[in-house]
């Protein structure tokens, strides 16, 4: 009896080995961020479910200058899902089952992975199951791929001791070393990095700015003064190319504002267009207004992105991955 108890340890502990190790040796994924692999069969994806599928995963990305889907989408079919293909990062599949299910999984076939299941019977309730899970669909692909770029990102980036500002502010932001620092004082900091399409400069920046200020009212009433505070920050901070020009937020555009939470810290995410004041230079903006009640101040960091004639996703979400390593001391 002994005995067979030791054997059936001895089993159940190199069963446990073995996946182990066969996770170790999963392949890298291949895709970049913002992309997304849908496996599923034609009918399908050209019918009402991937209509209504569609709906979600291309809709537009809010606050850009023009349109442009959340992801980038590569369909293929359950019996094409082979090979190299299993290794892509993002994958979203459709497929037949007694019981209706949004499921996650996480390094099935390479690493890291997420691999998300649309299951129903029948087409209703695959759609039902998509119009309940529209934010979640859009999320979990996005919070995946942030905090992989913010791993890449951070990997090199300014120390805190290099930089004036996130000494005496007692706070940091993980910013690459590729972008370089324009502006560095005690209240305010400026990164840039010029930007390359396809290896050639298109007279195009990527900008992180961030600042604080004392929070003399609720942190509720802060909301009716976010405009106003970038543009007084634009004046005395962001001039233009042209004597008498700064940045400013574009008067024309609505921006959106979103109540959510930074590293366990209420803050307004504002999504909008920024503009330079009598000139022609404008450009999409994301900024975090956040509440720092130990120190009785706003702590605002803001991404903005100038890349005239080509397409802004994947930019914008750089400079979001960056603001999001925000780290308070």
């Amino acid at each position: 009896m002994k005995n067979l108890i030791l054997l059936i340890a001895i089993s159940v502990s190199l069963i446990s080995c073995s996946q182990k190790d066969s996770k170790k040796l999963l392949p890298g994924s291949i895709g970049r961020f913002n992309e997304l692999m849908v496996v599923a069969n034609d009918n399908v994806w050209d019918g009402k479910v991937g209509v209504e599928l569609k709906k979600v995963i291309a809709s537009d990305v809010i606050g850009l200058p023009q349109p442009e889907p959340q992801f980038s989408i590569t369909q293929i079919p359950h019996h094409g899902f082979d090979g190299f293909l299993k290794h892509n990062r993002n994958v979203l599949s459709i497929e037949k089952s007694d019981k209706a299910s949004f499921d996650i999984e996480y390094n099935v076939y390479s690493k890291p992975q997420i691999y998300t299941h649309l299951k129903g019977p029948d087409q209703q309730s695959i759609i039902k199951l998509i119009q309940e899970n529209s934010g979640k669909i859009i999320s979990v692909f996005k919070e995946h791929d942030l905090n992989m770029v913010q791993k890449r990102l951070g990997k090199k980036s300014f120390k805190l001791k290099s930089i004036d500002f996130f000494k005496e502010q007692k706070l940091s932001i993980k910013v690459p070393t590729d972008y370089t620092k324009v502006d560095d004082t005690t209240d305010f900091v400026w990164f840039r990095k010029l930007i390359e399409h396809y290896g050639h400069n298109v007279n195009g920046s990527l900008n992180i700015i961030a600042y604080t200020i004392p929070l003399e009212v609720p942190f509720s009433q802060i909301k009716d003064s976010i405009i106003s505070i970038r543009n007084t920050i634009g004046k005395k901070y962001l001039p233009g190319g042209k004597e008498g020009t700064y940045l400013i937020t574009e008067a024309a555009y609505t921006p959106h504002f979103f109540d959510v939470v930074l590293k366990d810290n209420e803050a307004y995410k504002v999504h909008g267009k920024w503009e330079v004041y009598k000139d022609f230079m404008a450009g999409p903006f994301v900024s975090y207004f956040v509440h720092d009640p130990k120190n009785k101040r706003l702590i605002v960091v803001e991404g903005l992105v100038y890349a005239p004639a080509i397409k802004k996703r994947d930019f914008m979400f750089e400079v979001e991955a960056i603001i999001r390593s925000l780290h308070i001391e």
